[in-house]
């Protein structure tokens, strides 16, 4: 992506736009000529950048792009497998802009362009001015959709496994949308088995959701539903500040999943969309009204309960084909091949039906425009 210094001189400067995002940005340029990272680093001394990273192939890009967070992508296509790794970053990391920096202008090359849901499009050769201008509107851009679109998920369970029984193809549902996952467990079900190996359990479930696990020291088979149970979940409350929060149903035999479910409709009183799903123990009075496609994503939940094998060795209930069996059954209430039940206890601005192509699609004002 090298800058042109003869079109820097003789072109007028633009009025560059100098306010930045609120966190320093990172970005990763992807490039086969080396000095074009030194130059982008050159230029953008000064700004609020976090990291400058370089790859000068796909593979080394798409390998720093899964280990790290990345505010923009900047990509020259020549490079091969180019328009793949940016179909791949928009694929995977929904809150990443891409930026296409390149010199060629053939119809055919802007048209793979734009199905690679491209954020932005430089033509080389370019002055340092355009760059920065163009790197700065991205990211506030892509800031700006982030803090509009993207939601902050709190799921409840009284006890490691519940949420991934009950939720959990939910939450990978949401994970997959960029949303931020977060599970709050009270207990840590010692009436079920050795403590530390079911934390062990929890944390590894919850790692391979995408979520952060947030785990409370309350006595198993002894929740209540008042003082500190409402204090734990109303502290994770503030912390979180979730946008959509799970929890049990009140139609329960077990007594900690009912306090579990009391005690959160008090702490998540003013979160605007809350939810209850369905554990083995729920009684035949469970009435849902949501039913989420969880069809992409059973392999990501039976993974997840998978984690908890002190508990799959000794319950029925959360044997593999159990957990499809139940979700076939609730599918066929909506049309879908496989669903998650949802007691829908208030709903301001919910859409987790909603697909992730879908409202990427509609996010993306170049897309959008090509498939018209």
């Amino acid at each position: 992506m090298p800058i042109d210094k003869q079109t820097e001189r003789t072109q007028p400067r633009l009025n560059v736009v100098t306010t930045a995002a609120e966190q320093p940005l990172s970005i990763l340029l992807v490039d086969s000529d080396e000095t074009s990272f030194h130059k982008a680093r050159h230029i953008l001394k000064g700004l609020p950048i976090a990291s400058l990273k370089f790859a000068t192939d796909t593979k080394a890009a798409s390998d720093m792009a899964a280990a790290e967070h990345f505010d923009l992508v900047v990509v020259d296509p020549v490079v091969p497998g180019g328009f793949d790794l940016l179909k791949e970053i928009k694929d995977k990391y929904r809150w990443v802009a891409t930026l296409v920096a390149t010199a060629n202008q053939t119809p055919s090359f802007m048209r793979q362009a734009v199905k690679c849901r491209i954020d932005g499009l430089l033509f080389r050769p370019m002055t340092s001015e355009e760059f920065v201008e163009q790197v700065l509107l991205l990211a506030r851009a892509v800031n700006v959709r982030r803090q509009r679109q993207q939601k902050r998920v709190l799921a409840i369970g009284a006890h490691p496994d519940d949420v991934e029984i009950g939720c959990g193809g939910t939450l990978a549902r949401h994970r997959a949308k960029g949303d931020v996952l977060n599970i709050l467990t009270l207990s840590r079900g010692a009436a079920g088995g050795d403590v530390n190996v079911r934390m062990a359990e929890a944390y590894r479930a919850a790692d391979l959701l995408g979520a952060k696990l947030h785990l409370a020291n309350l006595r198993d088979t002894h929740i209540s539903e008042g003082g500190k149970t409402i204090e734990i979940i109303e502290t994770a409350v503030r912390e979180v500040r979730p946008t959509h929060v799970y929890t049990h149903c009140s139609e329960d035999t077990h007594q900690d999943h009912r306090a579990a479910h009391a005690a959160s409709l008090v702490a998540t009183r003013d979160v605007p969309n809350v939810y209850c799903y369905q554990s083995p123990s729920s009684t035949v009075d469970f009435s849902p009204q949501r039913f989420v496609d969880i069809t992409p994503f059973i392999k990501q939940k039976v993974k997840a309960i998978d984690a908890y094998h002190s508990q799959v060795e000794r319950m029925e209930s959360i044997q593999n084909d159990l957990i499809v069996a139940t979700a076939r059954y609730w599918g066929r209430f909506a049309g879908h091949v496989l669903a998650e039940p949802l007691k829908v206890i208030r709903e301001r601005t919910g859409d987790i039906s909603r697909a992730p192509e879908d409202e990427q699609s509609a996010s993306n004002p170049m897309l959008a425009a090509n498939q018209e």
